[in-house]
């Protein structure tokens, strides 16, 4: 009975210190999910990199092709505080395959720099507009 109220205590207490260490003085709670930040994440070769792989990476559907299919995908996703890219989405679909391949093309994106908030590292809710066009 006693080995398992002071088990009971300790797991309550680490629970209070893995709270406590994810505020800051102000107790601002670094946990969350930011979508406003000091710096935002971005993917290693900053915004002329990322425009670069987009472009090198992303291949138009061939049935998207075939039926002259285009739009624009919002995609939205998560980096976390190691850069990995988490929980990829897309909010909207123009059909055909152009938002699985939009999406791909974010879950294969590799790590990113994450993003800070007085100057610690969080997590970061970053959605990016991905357009599909036929010239």
């Amino acid at each position: 009975m006693r080995t398992s109220f002071l088990a009971l205590i300790l797991i309550l207490t680490t629970a209070s210190v893995a709270t406590a260490q994810t505020k800051d003085s102000t107790g601002k709670d670094y946990s969350k999910i930011f979508t406003k930040v000091d710096k935002p994440a971005e993917r290693f070769g900053g915004p002329e990199g990322w425009r670069k792989y987009l472009e090198g990476n992303l291949k138009y559907p061939k049935k998207a092709f075939r039926r002259n299919t285009q739009g624009v995908v919002k995609v939205q996703f998560l980096v976390d505080k190691e850069g990995n890219v988490k929980e990829v989405i897309a909010l909207n679909d123009p059909g055909d395959g152009l938002a699985e391949e939009a999406v791909r093309v974010i879950q294969e994106s590799g790590k990113w720099i994450p993003a800070e908030q007085n100057g610690r590292k969080v997590i970061y809710r970053h959605i990016q507009a991905i357009t599909f066009r036929l010239e």
